[in-house]
């Protein structure tokens, strides 16, 4: 897998010769959504429809691809803050895969940034990036960034490369047997885009859900949210997770423990950045007491 940091300069933007092209939906105003559209002459007035707004005004993180421009596009859902969904550059992928043809992807999320860099949401990207071959055929990832950030980019990928090559231990995941469990049946999931919603607050009953919902369609994703459903102390989730482990190489059991540990840092740099308010007031709490 080839991966690029590709350095736009700051309020431009140049063409790229990757298959699709990932944009967030936004229309308003200088956004690298237009500029991508203008780079590659392709006809604004399309992606202007009713039906592609309303898909993108839905509550939830939600991804569309079109396929009858050149280069093909793949719109998401424009969120509050992009690192309040983990699995959205995961979901981006796996759209795309879903065609199944192309080799090359470019996102263009970073490519202009306006105040501080978002560097959960970057390390996020990049991380879906480092284990995109297990959602596609993909070859090359190329990720546009503001050149104001290439450095800062560049040694948060350094960073997340060290933390990928440490082994983690076995017992990482153990539930503690004191835990208070709730009986908890799991119901039929019909909405993706809102378990994503809820299971990022830390809820453990969307986690399960969610694990669930991917069981078959991305099993590496399932062991994840299965994997802290169940850390949460979730019995109900332990079933499924033996089911997904068994479907799952060893490299594919590693990938997703790896991405249950990151998610979890994540939620440790929200809480010191004050973010509490994103996540459900009993999983702050969770939280805290496993930190002392």
């Amino acid at each position: 897998m080839n991966i690029t940091l590709r350095p736009i300069p700051h309020g431009s933007y140049v063409a790229s010769d990757a298959e699709v092209i990932s944009c967030t939906y936004n229309m308003n105003g200088f956004t690298p959504m237009n500029s991508v559209l203008v780079a590659h002459q392709i006809e604004r007035a399309y992606f202007t429809s009713k039906t592609l707004e309303i898909h993108h005004s839905v509550r939830g993180f939600r991804t569309l691809v079109h396929e009858d421009v050149s280069p093909s596009v793949i719109t998401s859902t424009e969120t509050e803050k992009w690192d309040s969904i983990s699995d959205a550059s995961f979901e981006i992928l796996r759209t795309a895969a879903a065609v199944g043809r192309y080799k090359s992807i470019c996102f263009t999320q970073f490519a202009f940034v306006k105040g501080l860099f978002p560097e959960i949401a970057f390390e996020q990207l990049l991380l879906a990036a480092e284990f995109a071959e297990h959602f596609g055929s993909f070859e090359e990832i190329i990720v546009d960034v503001d050149e104001k950030y290439i450095e800062q980019a560049q040694a948060i990928w350094q960073q997340l490369k060290q933390k990928l090559s440490e082994p983690h231990p076995d017992d990482e995941f153990e539930v503690d047997s004191t835990t208070k469990v709730e009986n908890t049946q799991l119901d039929p999931v019909t909405s993706t885009a809102f378990l994503l919603e809820r299971a990022e607050t830390g809820d453990a009953k969307s986690m399960a859900q969610l694990g669930q919902h991917y069981r078959n369609q991305t099993p590496i994703l399932a062991l994840k949210w299965l994997t802290l459903a169940s850390f949460r102390g979730l019995k109900s989730a332990e079933p499924l997770l033996a089911y997904v482990e068994s479907k799952l190489t060893y490299e594919e059991k590693t990938i997703g423990y790896k991405l249950s540990l990151l998610w979890l840092s994540d939620q440790i740099k929200k809480i010191e950045a004050h973010r509490e308010a994103e996540m459900a007031p009993e999983f702050v709490a969770w939280m805290k007491k496993e930190a002392t």
